[in-house]
């Protein structure tokens, strides 16, 4: 019988300038990204093969990148998400684990160092590598334009509320919502938002568990 390796998502996530931020400013920054991982690893349970940064699916990385933005206002973060096999089964947490998934991941974060790169980078995902990277370039241009106040709307909305109500939540006037909402170009982001959590969701991870893996460019 032919063995299959199976393939995991491993993301890493680095702190742009962490080693610049006063000790103290450190800690406590170091205190919430393990909030924000541990909440995080509790919402999406089911997806996530290992804590700290293995996942089973693809489709979170979006919702784990806005959440790392949302939640540590003022820091930029390079993320790099490989897939890839292990070199040892997937335990519950991903400690001395390694192997082709870990390796494209820590390549990404290099990369992203050089190039200033922030948003996520995608390597090991073959032919679909230049899709999601562009898209993820796109978006982070446009999250880095908003303001506090529009990131706020923007993630309500993107939680599925209303915009009425997102005014009610936030006791303000629908049309402050309406205007913070279009001035930003939140809709086209939501379109290109939920396009890259398509291609993750319909190409990628059915590619995790296919006995071909990737297709590699030629």
């Amino acid at each position: 019988m032919v063995r299959i390796e199976r393939r995991y998502i491993a993301l890493i996530a680095d702190v742009v300038g962490s080693r610049s931020v006063p000790r103290i400013q450190r800690r406590a920054l170091q205190h919430r990204f393990t909030h924000v991982i541990d909440d995080f690893n509790l919402k999406y349970s089911k997806m996530i093969a290992a804590k700290f940064g293995l996942l089973n699916s693809a489709a979170v990385v979006p919702d784990l990148i806005w959440r790392l933005e949302e939640d540590l206002p003022g820091y930029d973060f390079r993320v790099g998400i490989g897939a890839g096999t292990l070199d040892r089964p997937a335990q519950k947490y991903a400690i001395n684990i390694d192997g082709p998934a870990l390796h494209m991941a820590r390549s990404a974060i290099e990369s992203a160092k050089k190039t200033g790169t922030l948003g996520g980078v995608f390597p090991g995902f073959g032919e679909l590598d230049d899709i999601l990277n562009g898209i993820a370039r796109l978006l982070w241009f446009q999250r880095s334009r908003w303001t506090r106040a529009q990131r706020r709307i923007a993630g309500l909305l993107r939680q599925g509320m209303s915009q009425t109500q997102v005014a009610k939540k936030l006791r303000i006037r629908k049309q402050v919502v309406s205007r913070q909402v279009l001035s930003p170009g939140y809709f086209p982001y939501a379109a290109g938002d939920w396009a890259w959590r398509m291609i993750l969701d319909k190409q990628v991870d059915p590619l995790l568990r296919s006995k071909h893996g990737f297709s590699q460019r030629r």
